[in-house]
């Protein structure tokens, strides 16, 4: 019983808290707290209502602090009901002006307590506001106050005074003390409001972080699974033994991928840029890999050509049946090489993706076919070069994301131009050599002012 009594009572203070000023959940923080001015100041003009009445003072005053609080508690009312109130605020603080200007001259001038509630309205009015409109209000004030001041120095007769020291005295003291528990109060709620606030906060981040972890190691596992599918260093060097791959997925997984076996003495490589990069471009990389697997065993496949035609008809399978709300940006763009080592002969065939020759010091573009594998409105047959292979041939099989990394002095991308230009100057070094040249060439281009746009993927070979 002992430890259910302090969280009962902490609940019924945060319900009437809420009732008052409006819930967390509907309200922001700055919101609840012009509730709570509101709430606080309308209730102060009530009660120096009352106390004008009990000490007897000016008529007119009573009058004009009992109007005060009618007002104060109408933008009480509607900031709760209409749940708004930065269109009131501006409205607020001219009634309050222009109320405590009216009292300045029924209450005695600097003489009275109305000093003391300029003051309080003023830090009031500097929690709730922010930016240039608290450095209007602050002007306000002070050039309120000034002038004021000024009529009351060259002006006096303009003031109604007390009648005596008693009745100011106890005037001044209620209003000291009434303001100085009005400010205990609203800060107090102020203060109250802001630890919720920070400990509701500190929670979500706490939250958002674990999901964060949570996401971050799944897609980390996930990652480690795409790697598997791939073909490792040691694989690729059994059946194409001069090669390098330069491989940088722009997140954690990749849309890119690359393919290679030797299938009936035939050498089969592929390179792939799946549609979009990380989580959604490593879902159709897998269904990528998983097709070419389940095609490359199909022996009336004899073309390059051929796969991809297959492999469109079956990506288009797979996403017709997947979703009845396809998109005709879901696929991916590829290059094939079918390498024929008896007939030193290379079939290619490519969606989007080009081949890179480079043979005696000059470049042999091969074109690829302006279709991707996907859903397309209009399909056009791909197009199957043949290639009669010469010793120290160097082919480069390629995704965009190298091509078109922005970076350099101006922002520009990196462009086909720059990128022939720099194969042709390294094409005969060893394939490891070239490997670094490339990553060296990319992490200059980019340096510190940019970041990775794409997944990269380039795939050299050489034939011997």
């Amino acid at each position: 019983m002992t430890q259910q009594i302090p969280k009962q009572i902490k609940s019924s203070r945060t319900n009437f808290v809420n009732l008052l000023f409006g819930k967390r959940e509907d309200y922001s923080l700055e919101h609840r707290f012009f509730n709570s001015v509101c709430f606080f100041s309308a209730w102060a003009a009530f009660f120096a209502t009352i106390t004008n009445l009990a000490l007897g003072l000016n008529l007119v005053l009573t009058t004009i602090t009992f109007t005060a609080g009618l007002l104060v508690s109408f933008f009480y009312y509607f900031s709760r009901v209409h749940k708004t109130y930065k269109p009131l605020l501006p409205y607020f603080i001219i009634v309050a002006l222009i109320g405590l200007s009216i009292v300045w001259f029924f209450n005695s001038g600097s003489e009275g307590p109305v000093v003391f509630i300029y003051l309080v309205a003023m830090v009031f009015f500097i929690i709730i506001t922010e930016g240039k409109i608290r450095t209007l209000v602050i002007v306000a004030f002070i050039l309120n106050i000034s002038i004021l001041l000024y009529l009351e120095s060259n002006f006096p007769q303009w003031l109604t005074y007390y009648e005596n020291d008693t009745v100011k005295f106890y005037d001044v003291a209620i209003t000291f003390i009434f303001s100085f528990i009005l400010i205990y109060f609203v800060v107090a709620i102020l203060v109250r409001s802001y630890r919720e606030e920070r400990i509701i906060t500190t929670r979500q981040h706490d939250e958002i972080a674990f999901q964060k972890k949570q996401i971050t190691d799944s897609i980390t596992y996930a990652s480690s699974i795409q790697k598997a599918l791939l073909p490792e260093q040691n694989f690729i060097k059994r059946i194409i033994p001069d090669f390098f791959i330069l491989n940088k997925p722009k997140d954690i997984v990749s849309g890119d991928f690359y393919w290679i076996r030797k299938v009936n003495n035939y050498t089969i490589i592929v390179i792939a840029d799946c549609t979009g990069h990380g989580v959604p471009g490593a879902f159709m990389s897998v269904l990528g890999i998983s097709l070419i697997n389940e095609i490359s065993t199909r022996k009336e496949i004899r073309k390059a050509n051929q796969a991809l035609e297959v492999l469109r008809h079956e990506v288009k399978n797979q996403l017709r049946h997947s979703s009845t709300k396809y998109s005709l940006n879901i696929g991916m763009d590829i290059a094939i090489c079918v390498i024929d080592p008896d007939k030193k002969t290379m079939q290619f065939a490519g969606a989007n993706s080009p081949l890179y020759l480079y043979r005696d010091d000059r470049l042999i573009e091969f074109k690829p076919t302006r279709n991707p594998i996907g859903i397309t409105p209009i399909e056009i047959p791909f197009q199957n070069y043949e290639i009669e292979l010469q010793p120290g041939d160097t082919f480069y099989m390629f995704t965009d994301g190298y091509i078109d990394q922005f970076g350099g002095d101006n922002g520009k991308k990196f462009r086909s131009r720059r990128f022939r230009h720099m194969l042709l100057g390294m094409y005969k070094k060893p394939m490891a050599e070239q490997a670094k040249i490339m990553e060296n060439s990319l992490t200059q281009w980019i340096g510190s002012n940019y970041h990775q746009i794409d997944d990269i993927l380039v795939f050299g070979f050489r034939v011997n």
